[in-house]
């Protein structure tokens, strides 16, 4: 068998008119190929392509980790897929908090304390500490928004900030605590 396939490779070689010395090494690695077995390629299904399920349906457990800060809704079984992103803070709503939150850093009064704890709590992008500060009540569904927020906390009054822990949007939350800042 690999001495007709040899023979039929050179024959070809030799009506093709090639050079000889690329006619004998294109002959010997036609014969090769030839007599060589094919081997098939045995792997059980999606084995071979390492390929993450489709991520398409949402998982009915809460994100945890970092991803809770950034994301409120994960697929089942993918914990790095975000189905649904939660509202970010912007630069310049980061720089706003800084800059009350070091307003406030001198004065030392108990109402101060509590101010640049929410103020710190916005910052770490801590939202269900937040609420829970707020006395929010949790919702059971993750996408769902506490609701039923204080409306005084440590003396202060903060029911625009828990106005905006119910809508989950950091930038009212921002407008809130600097207008709470000034107000101190």
């Amino acid at each position: 068998m690999a001495r007709l396939a040899l023979l039929l490779v050179l024959g070809a070689a030799h009506a093709l008119r090639l050079p000889p010395p690329l006619s004998r090494r294109h002959a010997l690695g036609a014969a090769l190929a030839a007599v060589a077995a094919p081997m098939r390629a045995n792997a059980a299904y999606g084995e071979a392509a390492n390929q993450a399920p489709p991520a398409l349906v949402p998982s009915p457990f809460y994100p945890t980790g970092e991803m809770a800060k950034t994301c409120e809704v994960v697929a089942v079984g993918r914990d790095d897929v975000c189905l649904k992103p939660l509202k970010q803070l912007t630069s310049y709503d980061e720089l706003r908090l800084a800059k009350a939150g070091d307003s406030l850093k001198g004065a030392g009064t108990p109402a101060t304390d509590e101010a640049i704890k929410l103020i710190e709590l916005v910052q770490s992008r801590e939202w269900s500490a937040l609420a829970t500060e707020l006395g929010c009540k949790a919702q059971d569904r993750p996408e769902a928004a506490p609701t039923k927020c204080g409306t005084s906390v440590g003396g202060l009054d903060v029911a625009k900030l828990s106005a905006a822990v119910s809508k989950k949007d950091p930038s009212l939350m921002t407008e809130a605590l600097v207008k709470l800042a000034a107000s101190l």
